[in-house]
């Protein structure tokens, strides 16, 4: 027994490579006049290439294919033909033999078990990669949207010569109404309203009241929007003397901040529809909307005495007010009842109400 368990010992070392030169040549020699031993070590050889055939790549994804698709009968068929094959050579198979079958098995479970795992997160990988480009389509999608929307608006045909006059307006809905003065617009039918994003819009008038010098524009773009609701209200009010004002418009290409305090409660030659305010203005402000300090409308701009710097007068806000009963079903007057920067400190309003206050152009 010990002298065969010697001879396979030597089988083993000598198909595995692992004698030196002098221990192959007497090996080799030893088999040349001994068939016997030269057979041993073809089987042998024989079961080591069944093995590596069986750890190949190849085998075990057939064997995973097979497995899964086929019925429990199946698998042990499978396992009953490994039976078989191992027990055709179990004469020449060693300890070392024995162990790398069991170490091939093991290999055959493991690789079945890491391939199904490999699978799944490829898969979750695979899913999470295709949110992730879903996402980024659907964002630039949004951005193609957005560019598209923009080219829409910006495509005015707006006159390439200077503007004929200059004023200001101040939003009365989000949807595209505004409020100017009536002698800044009258007798232009090419009138542009430039937005703070410096985009010209074209505009007609839905309305106008040439006694209180009033007119209302409607950017006339589908779907224009300010971007939000208006921040302020227009308020029906009987301005007291000694009351601070403020007021936002273009005498230049950007816009000015103005304050001063209401210095009579009539206008020019005792006009009851209007008051005088201590308030810096000139031209390009008619139109500019007059703000209390809890940042309600309280009047428009309408004109300056010409021998002072300071004396401007305002028409009173009630008459605005009259006026909406002439617009269009789509703007409602709701939209500017409700205050919503009252309590906030003036740096504060003046940046919530800047986007709805614009430049108004007329041309030739």
């Amino acid at each position: 027994m010990n002298g065969s368990f010697d001879t396979y010992e030597l089988i083993e070392k000598y198909c595995l490579d692992l004698m030196d030169q002098k221990e192959k040549f007497y090996f080799e020699s030893e088999m040349e006049n001994n068939s016997a031993l030269k057979q041993a070590v073809d089987e042998y050889n024989t079961l080591l290439l069944s093995f590596d055939h069986m750890q190949s790549r190849e085998f075990i994804h057939s064997s995973l294919h097979h497995l899964h698709h086929n019925s429990r009968s199946h698998t042990q068929v499978l396992f009953s033909q490994l039976k078989l094959h191992v027990n055709k050579y179990w004469r020449t198979a060693s300890v070392a033999a024995s162990v790398a079958f069991v170490a091939s098995m093991l290999t055959f479970v493991g690789a079945r078990s890491i391939y199904k795992k490999d699978t799944h997160t490829q898969y979750q990988t695979l899913r999470n990669e295709i949110r992730n480009e879903i996402n980024t389509i659907k964002r630039d999608q949004n951005d193609i949207k957005e560019e598209v929307d923009k080219v829409k608006i910006t495509k005015v045909d707006l006159p390439d010569y200077p503007s004929k006059y200059t004023g200001t307006g101040f939003a009365i809905s989000k949807n595209g109404y505004l409020v100017t003065n009536l002698h800044v617009i009258e007798g232009y039918k090419k009138i542009f309203v430039f937005t703070a994003d410096n985009i010209g819009h074209q505009s007609e008038v839905v309305a106008t009241d040439e006694v209180n010098d009033l007119a209302i524009l409607k950017i006339n773009e589908e779907g224009f929007n300010f971007g939000g609701k208006v921040p302020y209200s227009v308020r029906k009010a009987n301005p007291s003397i000694a009351q601070r004002i403020y007021s936002l418009g273009f005498p230049k290409n950007e816009i000015v901040y103005n304050e001063g305090y209401i210095s009579s409660t009539t206008g020019f030659n005792g006009d009851t529809a209007r008051y005088q305010l201590e308030l810096p203005s000139g031209p390009g402000v008619s139109g500019a909307p007059i703000i209390d300090e809890s940042g309600n409308v309280i009047g428009i701009v309408s004109g300056k005495q010409t021998q002072s710097e300071g004396i401007t007068f305002a028409i009173k806000s009630r008459s605005l007010l009259n006026l909406f009963k002439d617009l269009p079903k789509d703007f409602s007057s709701s939209e500017i009842q409700s205050n919503e920067i009252m309590g906030m400190n003036r740096a504060a309003q003046v940046k919530k109400i800047q986007p709805f206050v614009c430049v108004v152009k007329v041309y030739n």
